[in-house]
């Protein structure tokens, strides 16, 4: 039993991690396409802005829910989508360095982005959870 949590686990862990590493190609382009958009007053600035910037690695945040509904051995999986889905929203990776004191709008923006990612990841899960659940009814293991 501890040895199917522990690779559970290592299971949710690393989908997070690796999704890191696979990223940056697929944001390269998206940052290209995205260049040169300005975004013009407060609402734009704190909440489209990290929507639109957030947008690959939602995308693949999605994905690793996904996986790890997939891949563990649990009756309830979307659990262990959780552990990725925190990490995203605590960890986002980009990191925030402010020269000056942020304002209440750089901190919506930072919030935004992370909840966005958390939220992604948690609706990637969901659907893969629906599908799983259809697939083990067809199959007849349940």
């Amino acid at each position: 039993m501890v040895e199917v949590k522990v690779r559970n686990l290592l299971t949710a862990a690393g989908a997070y991690y690796l999704s890191w590493w696979i990223e940056p190609f697929f944001a390269f382009g998206w940052g290209k396409l995205t260049n040169r958009i300005h975004y013009l007053g407060d609402f734009e600035g704190a909440v489209v802005m990290p929507l639109v910037t957030h947008f690959p690695e939602a995308v693949f945040a999605a994905g690793v829910g996904a996986a790890v509904v997939w891949l563990v051995e649990s009756n309830a999986p979307i659990r262990w989508a959780l552990i990725p889905a925190a990490l995203y929203a605590f960890f986002d990776y980009r990191g925030y360095h402010w020269a000056i004191t942020p304002t209440l709008a750089d901190r919506t923006s930072q919030v935004v982005g992370a909840l966005f990612l958390f939220l992604a990841c948690l609706i990637g899960a969901t659907v893969m959870f629906g599908h799983r659940a259809a697939w083990l009814r067809r199959d007849g293991t349940r």
